[in-house]
């Protein structure tokens, strides 16, 4: 019986087993898809396991799949057992990642944004509603004096962007000062949006793409069931 060399054996093993473990994860992008139900971490966003599938959760779903958004009116947990307080991180619909945003206690209702650009770093946009107090003033017309005032509350949208970093989980507002960082292991890509003259929102995502073309990320592939 011929023997296999020690050395050839072990050579054989550092080279098959990264093909194995390469075979179970693919290249996260647009055609990336994740198991289908909601997620409570990042770390089981990133391992690609929800923690529920879908038939756990009660409520009304509305996708609106052209704004990236999911919409769950009256989210709950059909096991009492789980905390009902107990917010989602993410959701996975049709496979597509949407990230939990906020809930809105008068509709009840828990809005999800799906990730637009999709990498090692990917984007989030979505709208929400802030409440401001304004000072409002009486004038006299005859002396031109403020007679009256009173704070005046008036709530208005704004549209966030957001930069999700996916190996750690950071979500921050899109602007130049908070992309930098997470640049920071492409030197060149770095110093190119560090001297831009002038930054745009079009620019930063041309910034991300480019990032994310020059550092793939993989993910474990959805596990089927058997």
């Amino acid at each position: 019986m011929r023997k296999i060399h020690p050395l050839l054996f072990v050579l054989f093993c550092l080279t098959a087993c990264p093909l194995s473990a390469q075979s179970d994860s693919l290249l996260f992008d647009a055609d990336f898809r994740f198991g289908e139900g909601v997620y409570f971490s990042h770390a089981a966003l990133l391992s690609n396991q929800p923690d529920l599938p879908w038939e756990a959760i009660d409520g009304e779903m509305v996708q609106l799949p052209e704004d990236y958004r999911v919409q769950i009116d009256g989210y709950a947990y059909k096991d009492e057992r789980i905390n009902p307080e107990l917010i989602p991180y993410a959701i996975s619909l049709d496979g597509l990642p949407y990230l939990y945003v906020r809930y809105d206690k008068e509709r009840d209702f828990h809005e999800f944004a799906g990730l637009r650009v999709r990498g090692a770093l990917s984007t989030v946009r979505y709208d929400t509603t802030v409440t401001k107090r304004q000072l409002m003033k009486a004038y006299n017309p005859l002396n031109g004096r403020p007679f009256r005032q009173a704070y005046v509350e008036r709530e208005k949208t704004l549209t966030l962007v957001k930069v999700l970093h996916l190996r750690s989980g950071a979500l921050k507002n899109l602007d130049r000062t908070n992309l930098l960082p997470l640049l920071s292991d492409d030197p060149d890509l770095s110093k190119a949006l560090r001297e831009a003259k002038e930054v745009t929102e079009d620019l930063l995502l041309r910034a991300i793409r480019l990032y994310d073309d020059r550092h793939p990320l993989s993910l474990p592939a959805q596990k089927m069931n058997p």
